[in-house]
């Protein structure tokens, strides 16, 4: 069972909500996104997204738009969020995590590719607010991948 079934199970068992938290990675800056997350996980977060920064995150609200701008301009990507996500599994975290971000990364990045490299980080799943119109016509399910049935 996944650490998303298992999270999910657990609190029907207990008839109690998800805390869910967000947090942009990279933001103020990639070392203190990374404490934060730590403090989130420890305070009892059941499931954490991390919030992968772009550079025309239109979908956004102000808030997050500028947190995603200033996490770009410290140099956070896609591929350093995912090594945050390897790192902070390797230190013991065992909270859920999901990677939210935009379409145009993950297809930029390669969806095989980042299945595999998401596997190996420990990340859990992904939140993809701009997918449905633009993967309908693309003909393509993320469940297709392997990593990830």
């Amino acid at each position: 069972m996944s650490r998303i079934d298992s999270m999910f199970a657990r609190l029907r068992e207990k008839r109690e909500c998800a805390l869910i938290p967000y947090i942009p990675v990279g933001y103020p800056t990639a070392k203190e996104s990374e404490s934060l997350i730590r403090a989130i996980a420890e305070s009892g977060a059941d499931l954490i997204e991390l919030g992968v920064p772009y550079a025309d995150p239109l979908a956004d609200g102000p808030t997050i738009q500028e947190a995603s701008l200033a996490a770009v301009e410290n140099g956070i990507n896609l591929k350093s969020c995912l090594s945050m996500v390897r790192k902070l599994r390797a230190s013991g975290l065992e909270t859920p995590i999901v990677l939210m971000g935009y379409c145009n990364s993950f297809l930029a990045y390669g969806l095989e590719k980042l299945a595999e490299e998401a596997k190996l980080a420990g990340v859990d799943g992904f939140i993809i607010p701009d997918l449905p119109s633009l993967w309908q016509s693309l003909g393509f399910k993320f469940s297709n991948l392997d990593h990830y049935k």
